[in-house]
């Protein structure tokens, strides 16, 4: 995948052939997802399993855990992107080779983009799908936002994801699902599902701790389902600094999180077509959603 889709200047300007170059550690935990299958919120239960009590108080993770795309990201690349990693507080020199380890990690690249040396080094990595449907209609709140604009209006989202286009050019949701879905029983990958978070979040915190080698007693299962919780999330991002600096009266990375959203959004007629569409690309592989 090129940085940029020609003819089409609108789609961010990711900085692929830096992470692909990237220095990998063996301690590294990355969190892999496509965008808007709850990145922010699972980057924050990993963060807390790590820090014990010293949770941040924030809805968004804390500068010390990064989206390792915005980190990469130079003078000469989209402003959209420098302007991100200026308002997260970072110099624009600032490099994940800066981080003390373990360093924890998000990424939307596909799986095909990731740092040559991840699969040398074989670090931990935790993988979240979300089912399509509230997935497009959380995309489009946050990337037909400023500073990104990306889409003017949902249907022309759709229509192209339906077409098996990257959202805002960060791959085909359908590819990048299925390139982890194959690889879940590698024994440095956790594959997790959205919707089972939501459904039962303190089996899931026991499983993301048992995977990143941390044991937790009930009490800190309690606290931090309760840090990690959507309300707790939502009422603390309020003040967080994209708030401040984008203007934004809604945090698009912690909206309201609920299964089924789609419906107050998606027609019918849409809807039919996700689900022919995705009934194409996941038939035969296992891999299966709830929708509500």
């Amino acid at each position: 995948m090129d940085d940029s889709k020609p003819g089409n200047s609108r789609l961010l300007r990711l900085p692929y052939g830096k992470l692909k170059t990237m220095e990998v550690r063996e301690d590294d935990i990355f969190l892999s997802t496509y965008p808007k299958s709850g990145t922010h919120w699972v980057l924050r239960i990993i963060a807390s399993i790590l820090r014990g009590s010293d949770i941040d108080a924030t809805g968004l993770p804390a500068p010390e855990h990064p989206f390792v795309e915005i980190m990469l990201t130079e003078e000469d690349d989209d402003p959209r992107l420098l302007l991100a990693k200026k308002n997260d507080g970072h110099p624009v020199n600032f490099h994940p080779n800066m981080m003390k380890s373990p360093r924890l990690m998000a990424t939307h690249a596909p799986y095909d983009l990731l740092p040559t040396q991840f699969h040398e080094k074989r670090p931990k990595l935790i993988y979240v799908a979300r089912n399509p449907k509230d997935l497009v209609v959380s995309a489009f709140k946050l990337f037909g936002m400023p500073p990104f604009h990306v889409y003017d209006e949902f249907p022309q989202l759709l229509e192209e994801f339906l077409a098996g286009e990257a959202i805002a050019n960060m791959g085909h949701w359908g590819s990048h699902v299925l390139d982890w879905w194959k690889r879940r029983h590698d024994n440095n990958v956790l594959y997790l599902k959205y919707e089972d978070l939501r459904k039962d979040p303190r089996a899931e915190i026991q499983n993301i701790a048992e995977f990143i080698g941390k044991d937790l007693t009930p009490e800190d299962i309690d606290k931090i389902e309760h840090h990690c919780s959507f309300d707790y999330m939502k009422k603390a991002s309020q003040d967080d600094v994209f708030m401040k600096a984008y203007g934004w009266k809604e945090n698009p990375f912690v909206r309201r999180g609920k299964v089924g959203g789609w419906k107050e959004t998606i027609t019918v007629a849409q809807n039919e077509m996700m689900d022919k569409y995705c009934e194409q690309w996941l038939k035969g592989t296992g891999l299966e959603f709830e929708m509500e």
